[in-house]
């Protein structure tokens, strides 16, 4: 499988004979990169990379600098080869499963330069087109297991072992076979590896505007970031902007960055100098995007009490309205957006003004919405020119890597996202609240229409295959994985919130930062923190409280602490065990789609178990939920009209949403055995007979 830049590609001749010689071989769990990996030096100048690198299950690691004249080799050349050979075979070495002892690798790691067939050299490190076959052949050692070829994979494109938190100690005398603190670390210690969408978004750095869509925990920041790094690496004298809507994401943010920039330099740590993560607001104490442009273009800004008099629904979006108007200067090489649901169009816009070639990259989850921001198709998002040219438009651009879906949901157990789903579209309330626009749709998000074309009145049947929800210990999440408890007062609601949490960590073997809860109703949140706050104080377990915290608090957890967060601050975060207090706030009015979208984003905060509490309105909650149980976890319902309900937008054109499919059915039908070549067939011979 190709993992490159198709135009970046078309645009390097010789790395392109190489390419499609040995995409033409159909060798069975290969992947061929184009210029990854990369690596910089000792010399903050000095990058090498693999012009072409051949990963294979059966034969090893092979990566080529190419070359088209013979003017081109030099002993540099020589040396850089022996660099690159030097990087990869460190970055796999460390990889235990990889050795058959300290110093013996599994498979075979080989260098070679690939030369033109006018070149006339030979010599063991030269290899030309005729003979690219026999050095693949002769390359091999052992083949790999699947999971030790995932390793290998992981451990070359720098995701392998990404998390950092550190394990929880697990008991011996434990009577639990499996407590929660065992389940997460298992989770927590199983192969971080990219699947094949995000290895397409993640490993290339495009020459045009990208949009990333995916749901929560599908990995939309991991991507981000490691695109940030690599192209930091890559191009260091660039500034980058990296913007995002919760401050509290500040600190992973980073973090991230480091990692993925360490693990491809040797050149220290990135030059933060120019890499720039900064709020889209910002604040007192917090740099943000649009203090940053008021400042770097000399206007005065707008205070916060002054937008709000002019737009009291929106402050926000009245200032990149204001900006938008104004002739910025161009400052970043490359435009991040996390979190990009919660921003209004003005705020592209603008982003777009300020960064060479709209090199700008987004990601989003329409279904983390919660400040109703219409999430338009990337035409509009952006504008016309003077000449009523839209600024982006992906069917004019044809680059099949400009819109990827991630179809996969690694962080939430699919147990609670079937959950998450059906309250947050409120399939199971009297009327459904919200629909998907087609059956393409629902394919994006990772579910299955197993009846139903999304037609008005048509009976539609959705279910999620487990393939899509690919978390090592799914079958340890039943149906107790998330449950609601009724109340008839806070005292009692919060008493009961902090006993469980008491019970997680002493009987469990959670760590206190394991533990989240979620407030949603914002009227009474102080009350349900500072009730649990004192009762677990009680108990000897402190709290993280995120009212307490100052404006400019850039992180979510802290060791040893319990964490209180409103949801705001704890989305784009994560957490084991989530309790989600105050439920009924979200059903006072059952039929209000903003509320529905933060039982949404509460739920998909968990990697876990979710406990939801709250008074005599959440009793809608639990009705739903036992309906969804009632259909065996599929959605039944008759899809509503477009008048009479809120559609949510797919926002894909037809050229893209094929290309799409069809880099997924490649990818499936290679795992049965079928070549490329023959795949390729099957099209020509299904397009011929239609």
């Amino acid at each position: 499988m190709f993992l490159g830049d198709p135009s970046k590609l078309d645009n390097d001749l010789i790395a392109k004979i190489l390419v499609d010689k040995i995409e033409s071989l159909n060798i069975h769990n290969s992947f061929t990169y184009h210029n990854f990996p990369l690596y910089r030096g000792e010399v903050k100048d000095d990058i090498i990379n693999a012009h072409v690198l051949f990963v294979s299950q059966e034969f090893g690691v092979i990566f080529f600098r190419c070359f088209e004249e013979k003017i081109e080799l030099n002993q540099n050349e020589l040396l850089k080869l022996d660099e690159l050979d030097s990087h990869i075979l460190a970055k796999i070495s460390r990889a235990n499963e990889l050795r058959n002892g300290r110093r013996d690798l599994k498979i075979n790691v080989t260098p070679k330069l690939f030369l033109n067939d006018d070149i006339d050299l030979e010599g063991e490190d030269y290899v030309k087109i005729a003979n690219i076959n026999e050095v693949i052949k002769s390359n091999k050692k052992e083949t790999l297991s699947d999971e030790n070829f995932s390793i290998l994979t992981s451990t070359i494109e720098g995701s392998y072992r990404l998390n950092s938190k550190k394990e929880r100690t697990i008991s011996e005398n434990n009577p639990k076979e499996n407590t929660k603190g065992k389940i997460l670390n298992i989770i927590q210690n199983q192969i971080t590896s990219f699947d094949f969408e995000q290895k397409r978004a993640a490993l290339n750095n495009i020459e045009s505007p990208q949009r990333i869509r995916g749901l929560a925990g599908s990995g939309k920041t991991i991507i981000l970031t490691m695109k940030a790094a690599l192209y930091h690496i890559e191009h260091p004298e660039e500034d980058i902007l990296y913007t995002y809507y919760t401050k509290a994401l500040y600190g992973n943010i980073k973090y991230l960055i480091e990692k993925y920039y360490n693990e491809f330099s040797e050149y220290g740590s990135p030059n933060w100098d120019k890499i720039h993560i900064l709020h889209g607001w910002g604040g007192k104490g917090v740099k943000g995007v649009y203090s940053t442009i008021t400042e770097d273009n000399n206007i005065t800004p707008i205070s916060f009490i002054d937008a709000k008099i002019k737009n009291s629904k929106n402050p926000f979006e009245f200032l990149f309205d204001k900006l938008d108007t104004e002739n910025l200067k161009i400052k970043y090489g490359l435009s991040l957006i996390d979190e990009g649901q919660d921003f209004p169009q003005s705020f592209y816009r603008v982003v777009r003004k300020i960064t060479d070639k709209s090199r700008i990259v987004w990601a989003y989850d329409d279904f983390q919405n919660i400040f109703d921001v219409k999430i338009q198709d990337e035409k509009e998002t952006f504008g016309k020119d003077e000449n009523e040219n839209y600024y982006v438009d992906f069917s004019r651009d044809q680059n099949s890597l400009q819109d990827i879906v991630l179809h996969k949901c690694y962080r939430t157990p699919r147990i609670l996202l079937l959950n998450a789903f059906a309250l947050g579209l409120g399939i199971y309330n009297n009327p459904v609240l919200q629909r998907l626009e087609d059956n393409d749709h629902w394919i994006d998000l990772g579910f299955e229409v197993e009846n139903g074309n999304s037609k008005t009145n048509s009976e539609m049947v959705i279910s999620r295959p487990e393939k899509n929800s690919p978390i090592i210990t799914n079958e340890l999440f039943k149906e107790d994985a998330i449950s609601l408890k009724i109340f008839n007062n806070i005292r009692e609601e919060c008493e009961y919130v902090a006993e469980l949490i008491y019970k997680d960590i002493t009987e469990e073997e959670l760590n206190p930062e394991d533990i989240s809860v979620i407030g949603i109703d914002g009227k009474h949140i102080s009350g349900y923190f500072e009730n649990i706050s004192n009762i677990l104080s009680e108990k000897g377990i402190n709290c993280f409280n995120h009212l307490n915290a100052p404006y400019n608090n850039k992180i979510y957890s802290k060791e040893g602490l319990v964490t209180l967060s409103t949801l705001n601050k704890a989305k784009g975060n994560e957490s084991g065990m989530v309790y989600i207090v105050g439920t009924e706030y979200a059903f006072i009015n059952k039929d209000y789609i903003i509320d529905r979208n933060k039982i949404f984003t509460a739920i998909t905060r968990s990697k876990g178990w979710v406990v939801m509490t709250g008074f005599e309105k959440a009793k809608q909650c639990q009705l739903e939920m036992d309906l969804l149980k009632k259909n065996d976890y599929k959605f039944k319902f008759t899809q509503p009209s477009g008048s009479s309900t809120r559609t949510i937008l797919r926002g894909m054109t037809k050229q893209q949403s094929i290309l799409n499919e069809i880099n997924i059915k490649v990818q499936e039908l290679s795992k049965i055995g079928l070549t490329e070549t023959q795949i390729m067939e099957l099209i020509k011979e299904l397009n011929t007979k239609k």
